[in-house]
C-alpha cells in the first residue's frame, strides 16, 4: 500500500520535473493540474520512462502527437528550428525532455530511497497505455501542463509497490540543490 503522503510526494516530484523540463521557462507555465482520469489519451504516441528501486517501480508516460504545434514546442525546448527537425530529431527532443523530467524525479527520489535507477525512453503507440492495469499499481495520476503558445501536454504517473511505502517529501530549497553534476564510475 502507498500512503497518501507518499502519493502526494510522488505527485510533487513529477510536477516539479514537468515544470523544469517541459516548459521553456517557469514563467511560461500557465497551468499544471492533476486530472481525475485520462480514459483514452488525446495524443497518438507516448514516451515511456521508468524509475525503479528495491521497493517500487515508477512509470512516467509523456503523451504526444506528431503534429506541427507539438513539433514547434519541442523544437523550442531543444533550441532547434521546427522546420529543420527530422523525424528522428523530433523524437530525440521528446525523449530528452522526458529524460530531464525523469532525471529530476530520480534526483528527488534519491533523497528518500537509497537505491534508484532510471531507464532510457521508449516510444510506443498511446493505445498501449490502456494496459497500465496489468502493472497492479498502487498509485495512478494524470497531469496536464499548459505552456504559453503550445498545446497542452499530458503525462501519466504509475507507481507499483513491492512493499508498503510511506514518506513525506518536501520540495527542496533550490539554493541548496545541486545542478546535476556528472558522476564518474
Amino acid at each position: 500500500m502507498i500512503s497518501s503522503r507518499a502519493k502526494a510526494g510522488f505527485d510533487k516530484m513529477v510536477m516539479q520535473g514537468l515544470k523544469a523540463a517541459l516548459a521553456p521557462s517557469p514563467d511560461e507555465v500557465t497551468e499544471l493540474v492533476t486530472l481525475p482520469e485520462l480514459r483514452q489519451p488525446p495524443e497518438s504516441h507516448a514516451a515511456l520512462l521508468s524509475i525503479a528501486s528495491l521497493t517500487f517501480r515508477m512509470l512516467i508516460v509523456l503523451h504526444f502527437s506528431h503534429n506541427d504545434a507539438t513539433r514547434r514546442h519541442f523544437a523550442r525546448l531543444s533550441r532547434q528550428k521546427a522546420e529543420e527537425m527530422s523525424e528522428q530529431s523530433f523524437l530525440d527532443a521528446i525523449c530528452e525532455a522526458g529524460n530531464l523530467c525523469c532525471g529530476g524525479v530520480n534526483r528527488d527520489l534519491g533523497s528518500v530511497f537509497p537505491w534508484v535507477g532510471m531507464s532510457t525512453p521508449n516510444i510506443v503507440d498511446s493505445r498501449c497505455t490502456a494496459h497500465l492495469g496489468v502493472l497492479k499499481y498502487g498509485h495512478l495520476q494524470h497531469f496536464r501542463l499548459s505552456v504559453t503558445d503550445s498545446p497542452p501536454l499530458f503525462l501519466t504517473l504509475c507507481v507499483s509497490e513491492s512493499e508498503d511505502l510511506d514518506f513525506d517529501f518536501q520540495i527542496p530549497d533550490l539554493a541548496e540543490q545541486g545542478t546535476g553534476e556528472l558522476e564518474m564510475f
